[in-house]
Parts: C-alpha cells; sequence; structure tokens
C-alpha cells in the first residue's frame, strides 16, 4: 500500500492574500471597464481617479507576493 502524501498546493498559507488580491484587481478591472463604457457611450458612472487605480493595481500586486512567499515558505517547512 502507498502511503498518502499531504499535497503541499492545499495548504491554506496565503490564501487570505490571494483572495484579497483577486478582490482588489476585480474592483480595479470594473473600475477600468466603468471608464471604457464611460467614454464610449458618455454616461455619466461613477469612477475611480488615476491615483485610487494605482493604489488598488499596487496593493493587488503585494498582496499576490505576499501570497507567493507564504507558500513558498509553507512548502520549504515540511
Amino acid at each position: 500500500m502507498v502511503a498518502h502524501q499531504d499535497n503541499q498546493t492545499n495548504s491554506k498559507e496565503g490564501r487570505g492574500a490571494l483572495i484579497t488580491c483577486f478582490v482588489l484587481f476585480a474592483i480595479y478591472f470594473i473600475n477600468v471597464l466603468l471608464g471604457k463604457i464611460r467614454i464610449s457611450y458618455n454616461l455619466d458612472l461613477p469612477h475611480l481617479g488615476n491615483v485610487a487605480e494605482f493604489l488598488l493595481l499596487f496593493g493587488a500586486c503585494i498582496l499576490l507576493i505576499i501570497a507567493a512567499l507564504k507558500r513558498e515558505t509553507a512548502e520549504k517547512t515540511i
């Protein structure tokens, strides 16, 4: 019989940072789409400014790096 080995890719380390990263990126993407719709159809939709877009994308990138580092650390400890 083969012993069951724990799959490290299912580790929960960094999952919160990864989910938050995806949420921030989704907000950024929706904002970009709203900006495009606003310009194309000349509608008055709420739209975040350039600085807010930058901060959303920057936060998503930082959280993605944190999630990757936590996952890598969890894989190396075992």
